[in-house]
């Protein structure tokens, strides 16, 4: 019966899940791992899953009790360091057992702790130095953290105002560590990040991304309103950097600085950033009552990433960079695209969720409001949200106004904007991003200019000719993007950013799903060889055999 088989395993094995991970799952998302490293929520296909779910220390993993293809799966596991082969009887930690919630799934939370800032930035979306969202007592950001856990959120970044602001952001902080939540990212003006802060993060073993704001060369101390505030945030750079921090860069654009862009490049290179995010002043809270006359004009935002995209396509991409819709390069790495470009240009696009972000990475505001994204602040949509001090983050992401927002399909921006409705390039941009067409004063299902602009003008077309290449497929740039990380991820993986909610994706996903097919379903392997472990076990306590009796007793 098993000769067919030949295995370079013990015939009988018992495995263990690795320390480094769990089993978790999510409604409507039943399979996924854990990693408890990095924080990354990841998806199973259901045999990897089952095939996992028998590493527990004390199941015996044999042919026929368990069936040869589930075997071989484990074997790939073992290989792969996901587990490995242990002594009888080994337990495994309760807190790597399988934990499913009734939560939707998320990648990454993004939680404003405070609506306090230490700079009287020009261009704030919070009016942080109003305090205008004020922030929540200790006591209610540990119960924000036990939801966390209770959710399965696996990874979260800090923001603000400032986080380092708060006197309790150390007590926050080691409730994630408690928990088990991955402090993925800090979002900071630098201003606070001194030797000892850094030394914190060390002695906690955590090296979190540093986000860091910096408006460009020449420009900075206006748009945070402060002399010497430019000096200061060079320093943080370059304090984070020696001290071995990822430290990744954003930069708000307006007229003043539009110019200085590939000056600001030179340096934040030189300075050994990972990555590089620039946009346009967005016209919401403190820029949005006196920023206009400021604001760069579009054809000359778009001209100025049209130069620096191709300047960093030809410099090997030194740092991932992204410009707006326009341009993406992860670093180290030649393929490129444009994210305004995010879907499949045919007619079942309509079907696709308007922006996937908004779905794996819900923000949390400063007054514990859930919201879709950090642009929505301030904006119509705010006014309806779930307050996290009434409910709970599971019942907030399943089953309420905000779940209504983030579930928008491009066939309702179409019905409710005639303009999209007629566009031949809807199937490509979707209308564009929800926020952005908010703030330039049209509705939530507006159209968003800059992606009007993009297609109308063929930048896509003048982005190609530019950099002598068409543009990589969403999943040649995930694949490309996570490369390191993924390196030795098991084939099981279909990624930490599909939603089976959502109807099949096209070839062209947007950048934010990640780059592996479901597999196809093993759904009763793990039941069936359950049930068989039953009878075995009952077989050896009354008969104290082992090895050939097996199959003997199984077949008869």
């Amino acid at each position: 019966m098993g000769g067919d088989f030949v295995f370079d395993f013990p015939c009988i094995m018992y495995v263990l899940l690795s320390s480094r991970y769990a089993l978790r799952g999510w409604h409507g998302l039943p399979f996924g791992l854990h990693d408890r490293k990095s924080g990354r929520n990841l998806l199973l296909d259901a045999e990897s899953f089952h095939a996992l779910s028998l590493c527990d220390g004390s199941t015996p993993i044999l042919f026929p009790l368990v069936p040869a293809p589930l075997i071989d799966r484990v074997k790939s596991h073992i290989r792969e360091g996901l587990a490995q082969i242990c002594e009888p009887g080994t337990a495994l930690p309760d807190d790597q057992a399988y934990r499913k919630t009734e939560s939707r799934f998320t990648d990454l939370v993004q939680w404003s702790i405070t609506g306090k800032y230490n700079l009287p930035c020009r261009h704030c979306y919070m009016d942080a130095p109003k305090a205008k969202y004020g922030e929540l007592s200790t006591r209610q950001c540990l119960e924000i953290v036990d939801q966390f856990h209770a959710a399965n959120v696996g990874r979260v970044a800090l923001t603000g105002g400032e986080p380092l602001v708060r006197r309790d952001f150390w007590q926050i902080v080691d409730a994630l560590i408690e928990k088990g939540i991955v402090l993925s990212q800090l979002y900071t003006n630098g201003v606070l990040l001194t030797d000892q802060t850094l030394a914190e993060f060390e002695r906690r073993a955590l090296r979190p991304t540093m986000v860091m704001s910096f408006d460009g060369i020449g420009s900075h101390d206006w748009v945070r309103g402060v002399a010497g505030a430019e000096d200061k945030a060079v320093e943080a750079i370059s304090r984070a950097v020696q001290a071995g921090f990822p430290v990744s860069i954003e930069t708000a654009l307006y007229k003043g600085n539009l110019r200085r862009l590939k000056a600001t490049y030179a340096l934040l290179k030189e300075l050994g950033i990972i990555s590089w995010k620039v946009s346009r002043m967005m016209s919401t809270g403190a820029w949005a009552r006196k920023g206009d006359q400021m604001d760069a004009p579009r054809q000359a935002l778009f001209d100025a990433y049209l130069e620096l995209g191709a300047h960093h396509h030809r410099d090997g991409a030194p740092f991932e960079l992204a410009l707006g819709g326009l341009y993406y390069g992860p670093k180290g790495s030649s393929l490129w695209m444009s994210p305004f470009n995010k879907f499949s240009g045919q007619a079942d696009a309509a079907k696709q969720t308007a922006c996937q972000s908004c779905r794996l990475h819900p923000y949390i505001m400063a007054d514990g409001r859930l919201l879709p994204c950090i642009p929505m602040t301030g904006s119509q949509v705010e006014q309806d949200m779930p307050r996290l001090t009434e409910t709970t983050l599971s019942r907030g992401l399943r089953g309420s106004a905000y779940f209504d927002r983030i579930d928008t399909r491009l066939d309702q921006v179409f019905v409710n904007n005639r303009g999209c409705r007629s566009c031949a390039h809807r199937f490509k941009c979707g209308g564009g991003c929800r926020a952005a067409a908010m703030t330039a004063g049209t509705d939530y299902f507006g159209a968003d200019p800059d992606a009007c602009f993009f297609f109308r003008n063929g930048y896509d077309e003048k982005l190609a000719r530019k950099l002598k290449s068409s543009p990589a497929s969403p999943m040649e740039i995930a694949r490309a993007r996570h490369a390191a990380s993924l390196s030795k991820a098991p084939a099981a993986f279909i990624g930490s950013q599909i939603d089976r909610s959502q109807p099949p994706a096209s070839e062209r996903r947007t950048a934010s799903a990640m780059a592996f097919q479901d597999r196809r379903r093993f759904g009763l392997a793990c039941s069936l060889s359950q049930i068989l472990c039953w009878r075995w076990r009952r077989c050896e306590a009354s008969r104290g055999v082992m090895g050939n009796a097996m199959p003997l007793y199984l077949a008869g």
